[in-house]
C-alpha cells in the first residue's frame, strides 16, 4: 500500500496528477482545500505497487492482521463513545481495505469534516474561544507568528482584561513580533478595535476563558462574540472526558463556533474527546497545537493524520506514506 498527497490549483488538475502517478486504480482517501485555503489537496492510495524489479512483494500481504479488529481495539483504547465507534467500524467494513491506517482514514473522512484555518483572505477576524487553560493565548501567538513569517500584516486584539497576567502574557509574544497588542475588554471596545483594524490585514482576537456551565460567563462570552462578524474557533485541550467535551463543544457551537482546534496533542494519548466533540456538534476539525512553545507552531489535521493518532505505534510504523512514522504523527 502506497499513499501520497497531490496539490494543484483545481480539482481536475489534482485528479490528473493522481492518475498520472497511480493510474486508474488509485483510491481517493481524502480531499481538502490547500494551505491557507488556496487550491486543492488530494490524498490518494494504490493498493498494490510494483517495485523496481517488477514483482509484487507478497511478504507484505496479511502483515497487518484483521484491520477491523485493530481499529475497533484502537477506538476502544482512545475512549471513543460506542455510537461513534460503531459508525466508524461499519464504514471500515464497507471500505474493505487491508491497511488499517487507510481504512480508518477513509472512515474518518466520511463522518468528519476537516478544514484549514481561515487565513487565506483575511476577510473576517479569527476569534478564539474556550475554557481557561485550553491554550488560546499561545495559539494566537502561533497564528500571529505564522502570519508575520509570511510577511503579511496582522492585528492582535485581546479581550482578556480581567485575568491576572492575561494581557501581559500575550503582550510578551506580540512584542517579540514587533506588534502592538490592542486591548478591548467590552463588546463596544471590541467592535471599535475591529473596525479600526479592518482592511489592514489579518485580525486575531483572543477571548478570555470562561466556565461554559456558568450563565454569567457564557453571557459575557456571547456578547463579545456577537459584537463582531468573525470566524469563531473553539480551542480545546486534549485529554478531556469525551461526553463532557461534546457538551462543552455544543455550548460553544450555539455561540457561533464552527471549527475545533485541539491543543497539547503531544501530551495526549487518547483522542476520544476530540472525536466526540466534533461528531456530536458538526464542528470542523482544523489545525492542531503540538506543544506549548510558539516555535512548535500549528499543524494541519486531516483524515490520515487523525488515523495515525488513533492507531497504535506498531501499526503506524508499518504504514508507508513517506511521512513521519511515530504514533502521534507529529512526534
Amino acid at each position: 500500500m502506497r499513499l501520497k498527497t497531490f496539490s494543484a490549483d483545481t480539482m481536475n488538475e489534482a485528479m490528473m496528477l493522481v492518475k498520472e502517478h497511480f493510474g486508474e486504480d488509485a483510491i481517493i482517501v481524502s480531499t481538502q482545500a490547500g494551505e491557507d485555503g488556496q487550491g486543492v489537496r488530494i490524498t490518494a492510495a494504490i493498493d498494490q505497487v510494483e517495485d523496481e524489479y517488477d514483482f509484487d512483494d507478497d511478504s507484505l500481504h496479511g502483515a497487518y492482521g484483521d484491520p477491523v479488529e485493530i481499529i475497533a481495539d484502537a477506538l476502544l483504547n482512545n475512549g471513543v463513545p460506542p455510537q461513534i465507534s460503531d459508525e466508524l467500524i461499519s464504514a471500515v467494513e464497507e471500505l474493505s481495505m487491508e491497511d488499517p491506517v487507510l481504512a480508518l482514514a477513509g472512515a474518518l473522512d466520511r463522518y468528519f469534516s476537516f478544514a484549514p484555518m481561515p487565513m487565506g483572505t483575511a476577510e473576517k477576524p479569527i476569534l478564539l474561544v474556550g475554557m481557561p487553560g485550553a491554550g488560546k493565548t499561545v495559539t494566537i501567538a502561533k497564528l500571529a507568528t505564522r502570519i508575520v513569517m509570511q510577511k503579511q500584516p496582522v492585528r492582535v486584539i485581546t479581550t482578556d482584561t480581567v485575568r491576572a497576567g492575561g494581557f501581559a502574557q500575550l503582550e510578551a509574544f506580540t512584542k517579540i513580533l514587533k506588534l502592538k497588542l490592542i486591548s478591548a475588554g467590552i463588546p463596544g471596545e471590541l467592535r471599535t478595535a475591529v473596525s479600526e483594524a479592518s482592511g489592514r490585514g489579518h485580525i486575531l482576537i483572543d477571548c478570555p476563558g470562561g466556565n461554559p456551565f456558568d450563565d454569567d460567563d457564557i453571557d459575557r462570552q456571547a456578547r463579545l462574540i456577537k459584537a463582531v462578524d468573525a470566524d469563531v474557533i473553539l480551542v480545546m485541550a486534549g485529554g478531556v472526558d469525551p461526553m463532557e467535551a461534546a457538551e462543552i463543544a455544543g455550548i460553544y457551537r450555539e455561540l457561533g463556533a464552527r471549527r475545533l482546534l485541539l491543543t497539547r496533542i503531544d501530551m495526549t494519548r487518547r483522542f476520544g474527546s476530540y472525536l466526540s466533540a466534533a461528531a456530536l456538534t458538526g464542528l470542523q476539525m482544523t489545525d492542531v497545537g503540538v506543544g506549548p512553545s510558539v516555535a512548535d507552531g500549528l499543524r494541519p489535521m486531516n483524515p490520515v493524520t487523525l488515523a495515525r493518532l488513533l492507531l497504535p505505534k506498531s501499526v503506524v510504523e508499518n504504514f508507508d506514506d513517506q511521512q513521519q512514522t511515530a504514533r502521534g504523527a507529529y512526534g
